[in-house]
């Protein structure tokens, strides 16, 4: 492994001061693997995950798992799944999805609690986080999280439980998903509470490309908090389901570690023996690292530079 790492990686005389890393060769394999990569991920969020359910299937446990993250990293207690807002969340989506409107009331004016009291989910308190047009789960927490209202509703400590669905339907002409996240809490937890109503906020409502919207939570509490410990199924589970439903940052993790070992290939030849320099082999390294870097660039643009936080 030494005499293979100093072969390709350090300039020395048995290699003629010029590491296989930079050579010709290896320049055409990176730029392979680079465009192979490109292309997956292209053809992953593009095309498979629009004519499929694959990505609607998995995206509510993977939201979940990282809402819950976002909480533990802010010493509060994770939210337990309820089938009840599941199904409301889904009643929610689907009806979005097949009348084509994206906002927390209906175009009927019915409000966001009203798919609550369909399933019969009596709560105390109760928020309302909305998404659509992505192609990676991370992006849709972050926009959240970016979000103070939205952070608000994940970060509130009166929140005991979460739902999230989604449905995959039209908007603006572009076929989508739907996501609806309701956080909660059941109405006989305020037995000896005391309640603090909170002033409702019209949620805004924006016809641009991409959307996530939330809606302010009713009766924020303060609740007892206990962390959940992860074992090992847990964690290979929730790094599966990262990979599949984060193709953006599981393509983003590739690109920079193989941009990374190209810079530092780079940087050893250009110092280790400064006196003997290849202009081609450090030209082929310029090169790899502005295709990785293109790579990225458009990656994110498909992204999230069409991103909206209301």
């Amino acid at each position: 492994m030494r005499k293979w790492l100093k072969k390709y990686f350090i300039p020395h005389k048995e290699n003629d001061h010029q590491p296989h890393i930079l050579r010709y060769e290896a320049t055409i394999a990176v730029l392979s693997f680079t465009l192979l990569i490109e292309i997956l991920f292209l053809y992953t969020t593009l095309y498979i995950f629009p004519g499929t359910n694959f990505l609607s299937a998995i995206l509510p446990d993977a939201l979940v798992r990282q809402t819950n993250e976002t909480r533990e990293t802010a010493n509060l207690s994770s939210l337990k799944t309820n089938p009840l807002l599941e199904q409301a969340a889904k009643l929610k989506a689907e009806d979005m999805a097949s009348r084509g409107y994206f906002s927390h009331n209906t175009p009927d004016g019915l409000t966001p609690w009203h798919w609550l009291e369909v399933v019969g989910y009596r709560f105390g308190a109760a928020g309302e986080n909305l998404a659509v047009n992505f192609i990676d789960s991370a992006d849709v927490t972050k926009a959240w999280i970016d979000s103070p209202s939205h952070r608000a509703n994940i970060l509130n400590n009166g929140f005991t439980e979460i739902g999230i669905a989604t449905a995959k339907g039209n908007y603006n002409g572009r076929e989508t998903i739907f996501v609806v996240q309701f956080l909660g809490r059941p109405s006989s937890l305020l037995a000896s509470l005391p309640q603090a109503f909170a002033q409702e906020k019209e949620p805004a409502i924006n016809e641009s490309e991409t959307f996530v919207l939330t809606e302010e939570p009713q009766e924020p509490i303060v609740a007892a908090q206990s962390l959940e410990q992860k074992n090992l199924p847990e964690i290979t589970l929730a790094v599966v389901e990262k990979a599949a439903t984060s193709p953006r940052a599981t393509t983003n993790l590739a690109f920079l570690t193989l941009a990374t070992i190209i810079f530092l290939a780079l940087a050893l030849k250009i110092f280790i023996k400064i006196e003997i320099q290849y202009p081609r082999l450090i030209t082929n390294g310029v090169i790899m690292l502005i295709i990785i870097a293109s790579a990225l660039l458009i990656n994110h643009y498909l992204a999230v530079s069409q991103i909206i936080v209301l």
